[in-house]
């Protein structure tokens, strides 16, 4: 279908349009009378043309109609004026012109090259203005007048002679080519106009615009919703009418943004924000966007619900930490002040003593709770998938790589908090890469040369010294001086003797209600066992055992012997007496405990060589079912080969 409607005033200009169309059906071309023009643009229109072409008092007429149209009119050219004149002097001596400014502003240049006095007269388009003016040239002894077709008829209702001036092929060109211009840039600006129509109508966010008086001139569905009002009655009206309480107006005065005001808008809670809208220096204007409360808060759910899917979330508080131990309590003091700043935490602590659980406390503690919470253990991956686990890969980087690429850590724990357990047995390779991601503060992914810049808190944590580390050059000095801005060291499960007892209890009380099974009491000497046993494993191992006694039979307490089965310890190898009396000599204490002590050593290499041979000598299955690290146990084997050759 044409997009373009020439209305031509006669036959011949029509036919010189179709001429210079020359088979494009852009363009339709209707002859239109200058009495019709109004309704012949008002159905063009109806059928969705989007430019009109006309000339004259046709275009002055349109124009001035309720018709919304672009309308491009037809100019007069030179080599118009000239061919109309000779035509002119083949009629009369004295020739006269009427038309608007723009055709006979010229006219005495032209007169001066024939050599000829033309008498001229500007009107507007207005018939009446028309009329005056050839009545004017009559009187000043023109004997033909020249003019377009309303000129013309008009100079021979008064008994005058007259020629048109018509529009050549030149003119009608350019106009034609003039409207496919306009039509587009018409095009895109109701491209734009319906995009952000869109934008206003489907987001969520309640959008209202006021003019430089405080008048409303946008209002969109959500504030519809959330308002109460209906578009078309709030447009139109002043702020203070629709929404008194929104106080958009007052950036008018004062030009000055403002963010995150906590407003009540019908039965509503929203959050506005407010932006003046400055041109050459002046408020002309505000935007105002409401967004529900209510909503914000559900889409928090359903983020951090998400994040929790996928784990990068901390799952600990301080609350969570069970202990009354003064070296517990300290270290909690100590981990809550970290958690008030932003630099990066080194965690020191034997294997199992709970140094993951700290790290997620100071994060939730932290001012990046609502952020994303993201582990690794190093010592758990190979170096390569390390690598590529910690800073992410491109496609095609490698064999195997995922189609897409993936992101790394520090991407995904952008704007929260990267934890990096037992960072201590990272290569020398990944050292430096980690140093440079610390001091950059930036991330280049596997296979990519493009740099991602990462805003990311970080905790470290480890069982091994750094600094003997360092001097041994197994550990970059410069990294461990950037990991240990601040030093947390967790206190082993040995030395904090108040603790044991409830620590167990939790744990067993917990297995207990898993299984559906009553909950016991320690007895006496059980407690005495608990508390003197040198827990290598720390809590990891403590909840191993306790988890091992909820699966055994027990009467009314819990006895030592279900405490030394828990503990894999061998109850006939055992001499100890838990409930001797207390005026024992400290002499038998000791060498009791001297028993004691030998008897769970070689208890504990009997298990460590049993488990390796069931597993077939992989190490790493092997600390997997004993519920210790690989360094442990490669730790244990040392010192029970030391022991079995003294």
């Amino acid at each position: 279908m044409s997009e373009i409607l020439f209305l031509a005033p006669n036959h011949e200009i029509a036919q010189v349009a179709q001429k210079v169309c020359d088979g494009s059906n852009d363009v339709a071309i209707e002859i239109s009378r200058m009495d019709d023009a109004v309704s012949c643009a008002r159905k063009a229109q109806e059928n969705g043309y989007h430019v009109l072409i006309s000339r004259g008092v046709t275009t002055w007429k349109i124009v001035n109609s309720e018709i919304e149209l672009p309308v491009v009119d037809v100019s007069i050219g030179g080599y118009d004026i000239v061919r109309a004149y000779f035509e002119a002097k083949k009629i009369g001596e004295k020739i006269g012109i009427v038309d608007v400014e723009e055709v006979v502003g010229d006219i005495d240049s032209f007169a001066e090259v024939v050599e000829d006095k033309i008498i001229k007269y500007a009107c507007s388009n207005d018939l009446d203005d028309i009329s005056n003016g050839v009545q004017y040239l009559r009187d000043h002894g023109a004997d033909v007048i020249m003019g377009k077709v309303a000129m013309a008829n008009e100079a021979r209702r008064q008994g005058m002679n007259s020629v048109v001036i018509s529009s050549g092929i030149d003119s009608i060109r350019r106009a034609i080519n003039e409207a496919r211009r306009v039509n587009m840039v018409r095009k895109q600006e109701m491209k734009k106009a319906k995009q952000f129509k869109a934008i206003l109508e489907f987001t969520y966010d309640g959008i209202i615009a006021l003019d430089k008086e405080g008048k409303i001139t946008v209002f969109n569905k959500a504030s519809e919703k959330i308002s109460g009002w209906n578009a078309e009655r709030a447009i139109g009206k002043h702020i203070t009418s629709v929404i008194p309480k929104a106080h958009c107006h007052r950036l008018l005065n004062t030009g000055q943004t403002e963010i995150g005001e906590i407003l009540d808008i019908g039965d509503s809670k929203v959050i506005a924000n407010r932006v003046p809208i400055v041109v050459d220096d002046k408020v002309e204007g505000v935007v105002t966007t409401f967004q529900q409360l209510e909503r914000l808060q559900k889409l928090e759910g359903k983020v951090r619900r998400q994040l929790a899917e996928r784990g990068l979330v901390a799952k600990f508080t301080f609350n969570d930490i069970i202990g009354q131990s003064i070296s517990l309590k300290n270290t909690i003091a100590m981990a809550r002040e970290y958690a008030g700043v932003d630099s990066t935490v080194l965690i020191y602590g034997q294997t199992g003593s709970g140094k993951e659980m700290f790290a997620h406390a100071i994060h939730n503690a932290s001012s990046r709770i609502h952020e994303a919470f993201v582990a690794i253990n190093c010592a758990a991956l190979p170096e390569n998938l390390l690598e590529s686990e910690l800073f992410g890969y491109v496609e095609g980087a490698f064999t195997g790589a995922r189609k897409g690429g993936k992101a790394g850590m520090f991407e995904m724990a952008h704007g929260g908090t990267l934890f990096l357990d037992e960072v201590g047995e990272m290569s020398a390779m990944l050292q430096a890469r980690l140093l440079r991601v610390i001091e950059q503060g930036e991330v280049m992914r596997l296979g990519d040369s493009s740099i991602i810049p990462v805003n990311v808190r970080l905790i470290a944590a480890t069982h091994r010294n750094l600094r003997q580390m360092v001097e041994q050059q197994q550990f970059r000095e410069d990294l461990y001086y950037r990991l240990n801005v601040l030093s947390l060291k967790i206190p082993p499960l040995k030395n904090r003797e108040k603790d044991i007892i409830s620590i167990a209890q939790k744990f067993l009380n917990e297995f207990c209600l898993r299984r559906g099974k009553a909950i016991g009491d320690f007895s006496t000497d059980a407690e005495k066992l608990l508390l003197k046993y040198d827990w290598p494993g720390n809590i990891r191992e403590l909840r191993n055992a306790m988890e091992r006694l909820a699966m055994r039979p027990w009467k009314e307490q819990i006895e030592l012997n279900d405490v030394s089965n828990a503990l894999l310890l061998d109850e006939a190898e055992i001499t100890f007496n838990t409930s001797e009396k207390s005026d024992v000599s400290n002499e038998k204490d000791n060498s009791t405990d001297s028993i004691l002590d030998k008897h769970i050593s070689k208890i504990e290499r009997s298990v460590i060589h049993n488990v390796l041979h069931e597993s077939g000598g992989n190490k790493a299955e092997a600390a997997r079912r004993l519920g210790i690290s690989r360094t442990t146990l490669w730790r244990k084997l040392q010192e029970n080969m030391q022991e079995s050759t003294e």
